[in-house]
């Protein structure tokens, strides 16, 4: 999570498609060595440096995106964009079905061995690594390359953007024939500028434009945006499997109960035996589950995709948060247990694309030389308040279920109404 404040400091002064590249390599890297761990502690160390590593592609590639479009088709960009992460839930829980399935074991030395487990390790940084490929081949962000006075590279890449989208290996017609930063741009770089030092003070210069008004207002809502958007998506959509496994359990489904009366009455199960014993076992419904989610999500951002275009962001982030937080509401009267799955997708879902409405309004509000920085730490505060919630939702449900999807639910009314506030850019 504080890694992504340094990533988008480097994205903001070194570029985007260069820490792109090296990122996802790196992540791809030590996501496959950890399969290599033998013990916890190597474990933890190899994936906390892919944690590291995958913050900067997670932030970074919405400023990168946003960047090659026009300000009326950036949201819509995006969002097509956003796609391929459902794409990625479906793809992950699939593989992960596939392979956990099977139980052989290949035995390396007597201290190591190769179990599905770990094969599942490398199969899951294929797409990355085949993503920093891509990005050797991708030009660097043109608005970037303008806000560090690079303008002559930036017409270059214009105009071989212009020979894709034309189909043709003639420039005639293209009538740009210089470019200059925006207005606001351009403050922004000159007060950049007058300030030299060390890292640790080009950081905090990079990241003063950020906290001084109006942008520190704008700032804010955006942190709550994504509090609220990533502790439901990544903090109650990690109890979703548990949750549909209790809904539905045979007794649940014998005689109908509310969500909230069956996740309470588990809690007073009695524990059997004080040993627990290691089981590798996974659940098929944990990816079958995982897999209802990554689908919805695909169909609803391809069908949001189609018409944001026609729609500002800020009324789809509007319309989302209401969605998601009368879900929450309405599961605390639900109870046929079909019902219940359908509502908890729509809240997990909905929520889960704010995250996108929240980093397409953070590249369209904050200027050019600061917005990687900016989309970093939105996300970092957002991926903060999923580390939390996915540690405290279990708990507050037991202890008081009905409460618990009501603040969640208040929480995401707060989003909705801070909407306002946003600038119109």
């Amino acid at each position: 999570m504080c890694s992504s404040y340094f990533w988008g400091y480097l994205a903001d002064t070194r570029g985007r498609q260069l820490i792109l590249k090296y990122a996802l390599f790196a992540t791809s890297f030590f996501g496959a060595i950890s399969c290599l761990a033998t013990g916890f502690t190597s474990l933890l160390v190899l994936r906390f440096l892919t944690g590291v590593c995958v913050a900067a592609p997670a932030s970074t590639v919405y400023a990168y995106l946003g960047e090659f479009t026009t300000p009326s088709r950036r949201s819509q960009m995006l969002s097509f964009a956003s796609v391929w992460g459902g794409v990625g839930i479906v793809y992950v829980s699939l593989v992960g079905w596939w392979i956990l399935s099977y139980d052989w074991v290949l035995t390396i030395s007597d201290s190591f061995e190769f179990k599905p487990w770990r094969l599942l390790f490398i199969i899951n940084t294929m797409p990355g690594f085949l993503n920093g490929i891509a990005f050797c081949f991708c030009p660097e962000s043109p608005k970037f390359l303008v806000s560090q006075g690079r303008n002559e590279e930036a017409l270059e890449i214009l105009k071989k953007v212009y020979k894709l989208n034309k189909g043709t290996d003639s420039t005639d017609g293209y009538e740009v024939t210089s470019l200059r930063l925006d207005p606001e741009d351009a403050i922004a770089r000159e007060q950049s500028e007058n300030g030299s030092g060390g890292l640790l003070k080009s950081m905090v210069q990079q990241t003063l434009p950020i906290v001084k008004l109006p942008y520190l207002v704008y700032f804010i809502i955006c942190c709550v945006h994504n509090i609220g958007a990533f502790a439901i998506y990544g903090g109650l959509g990690l109890w979703f499997p548990e949750i549909m496994n209790q809904v539905f359990s045979q007794d649940a489904t014998q005689i109908e109960r509310k969500v909230c009366a069956i996740l309470q009455r588990n809690e007073t199960l009695p524990v059997t035996s004080d040993v627990v014993l290691c089981d590798d076992e996974v659940k098929i419904e944990t990816f079958l589950y995982t897999l209802l989610l990554g689908i919805i999500g695909c169909i609803y951002a391809l069908i949001t995709s189609a018409v944001l275009g026609r729609i500002d962001q800020k009324v789809m982030m509007v319309f989302n948060c209401i969605v998601a937080g009368v879900s929450g509401i309405a599961l605390q009267f639900i109870t046929n247990a079909y019902a219940v799955a359908i509502l908890f997708c729509l809240e997990i879902v909905f929520a889960g694309y704010c995250v996108l409405l929240v980093n397409a309004n953070v590249v369209a509000i904050f200027p050019t030389n600061v917005r990687a920085m900016a989309v970093a730490l939105t996300n970092m505060i957002g991926r903060l308040s999923c580390f939390v919630a996915s540690a405290v939702i279990g708990l507050l449900i037991l202890q008081n279920c009905p409460v618990t999807f009501y603040m969640l639910s208040g929480l995401l009314f707060l989003c909705a109404g801070l909407t306002f506030l946003l600038p119109k850019k």
